[in-house]
């Protein structure tokens, strides 16, 4: 696992006093409290916590932790370009990463997402106990379950984003899979094609333009943009990435095209919207 080290942290802290810890900004962290209450501030917006929840941290400098039970904090940290570099493993970098920009354009990193059935608690549990059990037994398997556990701990985040925020929920249950299908595949151009969808969802060719746009109200390759736009305003809000990398992974020629369609869809620009947080959806 050496190779990767540097791509993923995984680290457990008991603590009873909360004090400031250095985070790469390029990091994305997931905290699972395994022991433990007390309160999580987040941009100044506060949330209790307790045993067994769990939350994704966005890059904000503005986040803390007031313990008023001991807790034994669980972070896994790792970059977007963690799934690009494992060897060995069977994991498709272009859907994990679709998916994962996904999350991080429909994730609120305000309030969080929050799990309220004890039954989605536990089997999160485990999967997070399989990842602490992979760290410190580091065997030559480790790399491969701690990566499609990872996989795991994100596709339910993402299938609770889907449930949470799905805006087409009146919609017929057909029309509902394919938003789904386009969200979480984003930046593979082959999967929203007409011909790709119209096959995969059994609907005309001919039909399916028009099928699309009497559903969504809006024509397929404007709400494709726009989706990609939301996810372009979270990472530049929340991560430190680079406006041309952020352009370029969402299908943009270079910055500039992604900063003209920020100001044409938004009225803002990449650069005020990284110096502050404007909310846009």
């Amino acid at each position: 696992m050496d190779h990767i080290q540097e791509l993923i942290e995984i680290e457990t802290a008991e603590l009873t006093e909360w004090k400031d810890r250095f985070r790469k900004n390029s990091f994305f962290e997931l905290v699972f409290i395994l022991e433990g209450k007390g309160t999580q501030s987040i941009e100044y917006q506060t949330k209790a916590y307790e045993k067994n929840d769990f939350f994704l941290l966005p890059h904000s400098k503005c986040h803390a932790y007031k313990i008023s039970e001991p807790t034994t904090f669980f972070f896994i940290r790792f970059t977007e370009h963690y799934f690009k570099n494992l060897k060995n493993t069977p994991i498709d970098y272009l859907q994990w990463y679709s998916k994962l920009n996904y999350i991080i354009g429909f994730y609120d990193f305000n309030t969080g997402l929050y799990f309220n059935d004890e039954k989605d608690k536990r089997q999160v549990k485990r999967l997070f106990e399989i990842i602490q059990l992979e760290k410190e037994q580091r065997s030559e398997y480790s790399e491969t379950l701690i990566a499609n556990t990872l996989v795991s701990i994100l596709t339910i985040i993402s299938s609770k984003l889907t449930a949470a925020h799905h805006v087409y929920k009146k919609s017929d249950n057909k029309f509902a899979d394919i938003i789904q299908h386009i969200n979480q595949n984003i930046i593979d151009e082959k999967k929203l094609s007409v011909v790709y969808l119209s096959e995969k969802f059994n609907i005309s060719k001919k039909y399916f333009s028009e099928y699309f746009k009497r559903n969504a109200h809006e024509p397929l390759k404007e709400y494709i943009q726009k989706t990609k736009l939301q996810i372009a305003v979270n990472r530049i809000q929340y991560t430190e990435a680079p406006f041309q990398e952020i352009a370029w992974s969402l299908g943009f020629t270079d910055s500039s095209h992604l900063n003209k369609s920020l100001k044409k869809h938004f009225g803002v620009t990449s650069s005020v919207l990284r110096k502050e947080k404007i909310l846009i959806r």
